[in-house]
């Protein structure tokens, strides 16, 4: 239902802004973005750390995990600026690759687990903004098909196994930020954005830094 009304949303974002920009000037704009994702822990990892360390202790076995959620991640697009207040993206978005690893020792042999997430995709955002002359601020809600490609290896001893799978899902999204403009045509801009419900599992926190280029 969250992802309907946010749809209609946009839809309706854009009827309204294209009736206004027919008065006003429509400008294009490129822009890049690079930071640090950073991913909420997974509820079925929860659960598996849970019964690894319950197992282990019943056998007296050594167990540890951990669990990476930071990564590097970027996002690439254009946009059409409206008027001043409301613009439209379209962007590509890597949002890293999240890491879990487990092992269990018996004290000779260990038998290790290691699980990743690599997210990307492509979508669009209805960013609102309010102009300060050189300075902006704007915040964005956006609609997005992402493909999360999981792999399993799990080794014992001189055993190993692989495994992989892909769940594409669309994701909701919102973000605030700032920008300060060097030039009429390049500005900087700082924001934060979050991704909910990635592969229906988490949600994945997108900070980041970037250049804009008008024309």
């Amino acid at each position: 239902m969250m992802r309907k009304s946010l749809l209609a949303v946009l839809v309706s974002g854009l009827m309204v802004t294209g009736v206004q920009a027919a008065d006003n000037q429509v400008n294009g704009y490129l822009f890049g973005n690079i930071g640090q994702a950073e991913a909420d822990k997974p509820g079925f990892i929860k659960d598996l750390d849970a019964e690894a360390a319950a197992f282990a202790d019943d056998f007296g076995f050594g167990f540890r995990s951990s669990w990476d959620d930071k990564d590097t991640a970027f996002k690439i697009g254009a946009g059409i600026q409206l008027n001043q207040h409301i613009a439209v993206e379209f962007q590509y978005i890597d949002l890293g690759t999240p890491e879990y690893k487990a092992s269990i020792t018996d004290g000779v042999d260990t038998m290790s687990l290691k699980m990743t997430g690599k997210t990307d995709g492509y979508g669009m955002n209805l960013v609102g903004s309010l102009p300060f002359d050189r300075f902006k601020l704007f915040g964005k809600v956006g609609y997005h098909k992402l493909e999360t490609e999981a792999s399993l290896k799990v080794t014992d001893g001189g055993f190993s196994m692989k495994e992989s799978d892909s769940e594409k899902e669309w994701v909701t999204s919102y973000g605030i930020g700032a920008s300060y403009a060097f030039t009429p045509q390049v500005e900087l801009a700082a924001e934060i954005e979050r991704y909910q419900d990635v592969a229906d599992e988490y949600d994945v926190d997108f900070a980041s830094i970037g250049l804009r280029y008008n024309f």
